[in-house]
């Protein structure tokens, strides 16, 4: 079988030319790759890297672009609200439009054109109803959740009485609007 580069390479883009749309698709998925290994190489490099200047081999005065002190607060933050009411905005649009939009009774036929049988009621009941209703629940509930919690996080201090413990420091205001554009952006294309 083909694996590795040759799946990356021969395999994907023989399926690529086959789409609608080819070249489109084509350098979308080449530039997805290229930005995967670039990716990768940032962690191949900060492996090396690191190690050096935690043994103090580099001269303190060359700089550090890439070095900020407020990297893990960042992180937090994209780990926190990059993916979740995207994730949950999508999932749940994506439901509605092959449910409501496409046509449950033309998913069945594409589902049992693929599997040789109509899927039984329970699925029926699961796409048609529960699913949707489940979903829609999770996503206002988790938006509830977000909007009323404070917005912390968590930070060295040496002045403060339990060090060595984290304490929890409040992000600035405009924090909120970088929340709205991580949330927002990736929801922006639902059509």
């Amino acid at each position: 079988g083909v694996e590795g580069t040759g799946l990356a390479f021969i395999v994907f883009t023989e399926a690529i030319t086959k789409m609608p749309f080819a070249p489109l698709w084509a350098v979308l998925f080449f530039l997805m790759l290229f930005c995967l290994g670039l990716s990768s190489m940032f962690g191949n490099i900060e492996g090396v890297l690191v190690p050096l200047q935690d043994l103090q081999l580099f001269p303190k005065s060359w700089p550090k672009e890439a070095v900020t002190g407020s990297g893990t607060y960042w992180l937090s933050l994209f780990d926190g609200y990059g993916g979740s009411v995207s994730l949950l905005l999508v999932a749940f649009c994506e439901m509605v439009s092959v449910v409501y939009i496409y046509g449950i009774d033309r998913f069945n036929n594409d589902v049992k054109f693929m599997i040789g049988h109509k899927p039984n009621l329970f699925w029926q009941v699961m796409w048609r109803v529960i699913s949707p209703a489940v979903m829609f629940f999770i996503l206002i509930f988790f938006i509830i959740d977000k909007v009323s919690e404070e917005l912390v996080y968590k930070s060295w201090d040496p002045e403060s009485d339990m060090f060595p413990l984290l304490v929890e420091s409040s992000y600035p205001s405009w924090v909120y609007l970088v929340i709205v554009l991580l949330a927002g952006t990736p929801s922006m294309f639902i059509p």
